[in-house]
């Protein structure tokens, strides 16, 4: 620990002797930090600006919306059938299938919030 003293000393004193504008920082083992800082170089500067004035608006607008295919799938139909002997049997009508469904172009509205500035 003395020879970690001593560099941090040797460092204090360089920074001392060099110009106003010199900053050290040093991390000397598990929980130990060392910074050091000669001079207003560093420190932050205070911002003189005004926030920004102005609101927000929601806008409405109509969007055209293209047409597309939509698949859907049909569940397949049961009911009473004919077999092949001609006796009356229940069974499938229809077997399951998709089905191809085109879905026309359409307007919808959307709603966006947009920054209007002020005075």
């Amino acid at each position: 620990m003395k020879s970690a003293a001593s560099i941090v000393l040797s460092l204090l004193g360089v920074a001392a002797a060099a110009p106003a504008q010199l900053r050290i920082e040093g991390f000397f083992g598990h929980h130990v930090t060392l910074a050091a800082s000669f001079g207003d170089f560093y420190r932050p500067r205070p911002v003189c600006e005004a926030p920004p004035r102005g609101h927000w608006e929601t806008v409405c607008e109509q969007v055209l919306v293209p047409g597309y295919w939509r698949e859907e799938c049909v569940p397949a139909r049961f009911g009473w059938v004919r077999d092949h002997c001609g006796r009356s049997v229940w069974g499938v009508i229809e077997p399951e299938h998709t089905a191809r469904i085109w879905v026309p172009a359409c307007y919808r509205t959307e709603h966006r919030r947009v920054w209007v500035a002020g005075c």
